[in-house]
């Protein structure tokens, strides 16, 4: 996981802490993915992309004025990665948790992953 991405979600979830409803980032490429993952999941209303003044625009999500994403927890780092297997991944009751994975096959939630019984190297879970 890159550094900027970790940058990214630390100021979306700092955003989400201070109930801010809109966040500017500089576009990159590199988190594109991931936003359309969390959009998908429901952790974010939508983004777009200013190319104009090369921005991307992100509205966070917010329940009866609660925080969407709250609990942010990098699972690997630049310096330690940490992997699983499918066996592992599939002790996990993924009702109340959303966990990212980087595998063979591209970034995948925990319930795409467990569908297609594949592992892959934890990146981050809400």
């Amino acid at each position: 996981m890159c550094p900027i991405l970790i940058k990214t979600l630390i100021k979306l979830k700092n955003a989400s802490c201070l109930q801010q409803e809109i966040v500017y980032l500089n576009f990159n490429v590199k988190y594109f993915k991931i936003l359309k993952i969390l959009y998908h999941n429901g952790f974010i209303q939508g983004f777009k992309i200013d190319f104009q003044n090369f921005q991307t625009i992100i509205y966070l999500r917010f329940f009866q004025n609660k925080k969407i994403i709250d609990n942010l927890k990098f699972l690997s780092i630049p310096s330690h990665y940490h992997f699983i297997s499918f066996f592992d991944l599939s002790l996990i009751n993924n009702k109340k948790i959303f966990i990212l994975l980087s595998t063979n096959k591209g970034l995948k939630t925990l319930y795409e992953c467990k569908k297609e019984k594949i592992g892959g190297k934890l990146l981050f879970l809400i």
